[in-house]
């Protein structure tokens, strides 16, 4: 068994259990509703820019090889993604994104949290920081589904009536980080070689969740902070 093939082991039944930590609970157990998918909606331009600032200084840091996959993999976010006849980072999320005033206090530490990371960390560790963002989401790793598709089904259920009235870019991102996540199985198999890198790895992957559990739970609370009556 490769380096990367025991890593890999360790960091999705990591990635799994993340699913039942109280963070998690919490922002699924909440019934979504307008009012409390508005604040779902003011953050997500913003932890998109995050991802494309922290996947930037990854690239940066990385050999060339990884380089173009991670330009392969940001085309679909920033340039043209032929599944949904745009990039999935529009014009108007852009715009939205250039204003933090009115973000919760936790996600904005987080997201500053996220880029420190991954400016700091080797090269391999920052890809690993940007990567389990998206193994997250990858439903051949998590059982249950992954975040962006369980959050879908929960929109779809509790506001819009079905799977068909999600916007495009909703439903497209149901899928889309199983080819994303697995585009990065071949550089990590090559790079890590042993089990010192491993380790880095898995140590990258626990503090991005712990971050992603810091970010979803500043959402969650002020969610369930929003009064029935103003919800419905």
């Amino acid at each position: 068994m490769s380096e990367w093939s025991k890593a890999r082991t360790v960091i999705d039944e990591m990635v799994n259990r993340h699913f039942e930590s109280a963070e998690y609970r919490r922002i699924f157990g909440v019934r979504l509703t307008p009012a409390r998918q508005a604040i779902l909606d003011l953050h997500y331009p913003h932890y998109i820019k995050s991802r494309r600032d922290c996947w930037a200084v990854s690239s940066g840091k990385a050999p060339l090889d990884v380089k173009r996959a991670i330009w392969e993999h940001e085309q679909d976010e920033l340039i043209f993604d032929e599944r949904l006849g745009s990039a999935h980072l529009t014009d108007d999320d852009m715009a939205a994104a250039t204003d933090e005033a009115n973000l919760l206090p936790g996600a904005r530490a987080a997201f500053w949290a996220w880029f420190h990371l991954c400016s700091t960390r080797s090269w391999i560790e920052s890809l690993m920081i940007n990567h389990t963002t998206e193994r997250k989401n990858n439903n051949e790793i998590v059982k249950g589904g992954g975040f962006t598709h369980r959050m879908a089904m929960k929109k779809a259920e509790e506001i819009v009536g079905s799977v068909e009235k999600l916007d495009a870019n909703t439903q497209l991102h149901m899928t889309a980080d199983i080819g994303h996540s697995d585009m990065f199985d071949p550089v990590l198999d090559k790079y890590v070689r042993d089990a010192d890198t491993g380790a880095a790895v898995i140590r990258a992957a626990r503090d991005c969740l712990a971050l992603d559990r810091a970010y979803r739970g500043a959402l969650g609370s002020a969610m369930v902070e929003v009064p029935e009556e103003r919800a419905a």
